[in-house]
């Protein structure tokens, strides 16, 4: 217990965090861009096979696009998360460190989505890493909520907040198990489900 104890001193700069993090959100959607490679012609001239390379790109296109969408999303809840914290302490440093070592994953099962878009097991295994993700930052934001919420901020929080987050969470998890009906029903879910939470959540008023 004395051990577990130690993770809630400290009360670090959240400057430092917010810098290193989004240092790290830069490098995700750097490396996201870079499976989209420009393809290779036998005839270099050639309208139509050109067309064809480019049809052929789309999936790696999509799936560019929603995890950017996705990264970007988190980003910015991130921003908002951190904003309501009056201090870091070793703790929520942690928590940090682990929710962006698997953002920093998420360039992976992005890749395998748009190599193998009709792949159910590829187009499952996106879904899953996103729903993860999502438990990762929802673990964040109710530690902070608990432990290190600003004073003035405490009245204005949605209580039901943290639940309502895992709507994200079932929706990726409902897109990863359609892949294995329809990789198409799948590829729906995860276009629709960052628009659920697109902007953070708004404080409620205080009278």
């Amino acid at each position: 217990m004395r051990f577990f104890k130690r993770f809630a001193q400290g009360e670090l700069r959240l400057t430092r965090i917010e810098a290193f993090s989004d240092a790290v959100f830069a490098i995700v959607v750097t490396l996201l861009v870079l499976e989209l490679k420009v393809p290779s012609l036998h005839d270099h001239g050639s309208v139509s096979e050109l067309g064809h390379q480019l049809l052929d790109l789309l999936p790696k296109f999509l799936s560019w696009l929603i995890s950017f969408i996705i990264v970007c999303k988190f980003w910015l809840n991130h921003h908002h998360v951190l904003g309501l914290a009056r201090h870091a302490n070793y703790s929520l440093v942690w928590l940090n460190a682990i929710f962006l070592m698997f953002q920093s994953f998420v360039p992976f099962p992005t890749a395998l989505l748009g190599e193998y878009p009709t792949n159910p097991l590829a187009v499952c295994m996106f879904g899953a890493v996103m729903a993860f993700n999502t438990l990762l930052f929802i673990a964040m934001h109710a530690y902070i909520l608990r432990h290190l919420i600003k004073p003035e901020l405490a009245s204005s929080q949605d209580p039901h907040v943290i639940r309502k987050s895992f709507i994200g969470v079932v929706s990726y998890l409902i897109g990863a198990s359609a892949a294995w009906f329809s990789v198409h029903a799948a590829f729906l879910f995860y276009m629709l489900t960052p628009l659920f939470f697109i902007v953070p959540p708004q404080p409620r008023r205080v009278d």
